[in-house]
């Protein structure tokens, strides 16, 4: 008894002094990201500026709803080029890339059932007036990444009528489909307070193109 004894309180010291060698792993260092002030400062800073934030807000709606899944080199490469998809860790170009993945990441958790209603970044008068264009103008950039995708959903005259709320704001829309051209007689109606319903057109969207999403990933 006394030989079992000692061993099992030899054995427990060995288990004591070996646990102090061990160190629990350090955290994850947070990736770094601007705020969307900071960010804003930052495309303009640029020769020539890029997109501005509320722009680039409409182009992530767009990727991410996308019939077609787009991988992130792909979309990052679009808008400001590979100094964005190569920066180091550490630059300002690799905190902007976190940034884009944050909001991107941010959006999808929301239209997935998220916690949050789905809220699009606009830019706004000194009056405080919403301006939908430079949000349009990004989703329908974030289109004409698959456009071919999104053809046979747009011979839906609900799917192009709902569209018309975003793309009717635009120079040019991202497609010639008859659809939108049907549904630009019906714009002026909308057109003014479309921002209102932009959240509910993006999240239609999300789930209306799910199915296709689901079935092919490339």
């Amino acid at each position: 008894m006394e030989l079992a004894t000692g061993g099992a309180s030899r054995y427990a010291s060995r288990r004591v002094s070996n646990s102090r060698r061990f160190k629990r792993p350090a955290k994850p260092k947070k990736a770094r990201t601007f705020t969307l002030e900071q960010l804003e400062d930052w495309l303009e800073s640029l020769d020539p500026p890029a997109a501005g934030v509320s722009m680039i807000d409409g182009y992530l709606a767009a990727v991410i709803v996308s019939p077609q899944f787009v991988p992130p080199e792909e979309w990052l490469r679009l808008i400001l080029g590979d100094r964005i998809v190569w920066a180091f860790e550490g630059s300002d170009e690799a905190i902007v890339r976190n940034t884009l993945f944050k909001r991107y990441n941010e959006i999808s958790s929301t239209l997935s059932g998220g916690s949050k209603r789905y809220a699009p970044i606009y830019m706004r008068t000194d009056d405080g007036e919403v301006l939908l264009e430079d949000f349009a103008q990004g989703f329908s950039l974030g289109m004409s990444l698959t456009i071919d995708d999104w053809q046979p959903f747009l011979s839906d005259p609900e799917v192009a009528l709902s569209l018309l709320a975003i793309l009717a704001h635009c120079d040019r829309p991202p497609s010639d489909d008859p659809n939108i051209a049907a549904a630009e007689a019906q714009a002026a109606d909308i057109l003014a307070d479309s921002w209102e319903v932009v959240p509910e057109v993006v999240e239609m969207l999300h789930v209306t193109l799910a199915g296709s999403r689901n079935i092919e990933i490339r």
